[in-house]
């Protein structure tokens, strides 16, 4: 059987569960809107990156094509 004390917690634990469900609200916009500009940081930087990259690879094959030597061997 139940008695008056466990009755009395029942019910307040039932109070303070409903009190924190409709508490809780979340913003979803502005979560979105952060995360949006996160990413968009982030792919710019990687853009970025990957152009200067991309770059030096070229820089360097033209200066490989660029490099020659004529040696004569003479006596």
């Amino acid at each position: 059987m139940m008695n008056l004390k466990t009755l009395a917690t029942v019910a307040l634990l039932a109070c303070t569960a409903n009190v924190h469900a409709d508490e809780i609200v979340v913003d979803t916009n502005d979560l979105h809107a952060a995360i949006s500009a996160q990413l968009a940081e982030g792919l710019e930087a990687m853009q970025q990156d990957l152009n200067d990259d991309v770059n030096a690879m070229l820089v360097a094959t033209e200066s490989d094509k660029e490099t020659t030597a004529n040696v004569q061997h003479s006596e």
